[in-house]
C-alpha cells in the first residue's frame, strides 16, 4: 500500500467583505490540499513569516471541521484573474470583486486552483 505524502502551509487569503487578511493552514494529500483551519493575520506578519511565498496547485477541498473565514464565515473561494488573490466568498455569488485591485467579474467554477494567495 502506498502511502501518501503529507505536508502542511499557510496560504494567504483576502476577506471580500471586511478587506483582511487571513491565513489558511492546507495540508496536502497526493494532489489535493486539505483546507484545515483559518486565522486572523495581519498583512506584517505574514510577509515576515513568509507565508506569501507557498503555492498551492491541484484540487482544494475544505474538511469538515474547517471554520471559513475567520471574519466572515464564508466557505467558498475565487482567486483574482487580475491579481491572483485568493478571496473568500458566499456560495452563491455570481459576480465576485476583488478587494485587493478591484477586479470585477463573473464566476467560473474549477476543481485545480494554481496560486499563492498573490502579493501582500
Amino acid at each position: 500500500m502506498k502511502r501518501l505524502k503529507r505536508e502542511e502551509m499557510v496560504i494567504m487569503a483576502t476577506c471580500q467583505k471586511t478587506k483582511r487578511t487571513f491565513g489558511i493552514t492546507a495540508q496536502k494529500e497526493g494532489n489535493d490540499y486539505i483546507f484545515k483551519w483559518a486565522f486572523k493575520l495581519n498583512a506584517g506578519t505574514a510577509k515576515r513569516e513568509g507565508f506569501e511565498k507557498n503555492k498551492v496547485s491541484g484540487n482544494i477541498i475544505n474538511s469538515n471541521e474547517f471554520p471559513g473565514c475567520p471574519h466572515c464565515g464564508a466557505q467558498s473561494w475565487f482567486q483574482c484573474g487580475k491579481c491572483g488573490r485568493f478571496v473568500c466568498m458566499e456560495s452563491d455569488q455570481k459576480i465576485v470583486r476583488c478587494p485587493e485591485c478591484g477586479n470585477e467579474g463573473e464566476i467560473v467554477y474549477s476543481d485545480k486552483f494554481d496560486l499563492s494567495g498573490g502579493e501582500l
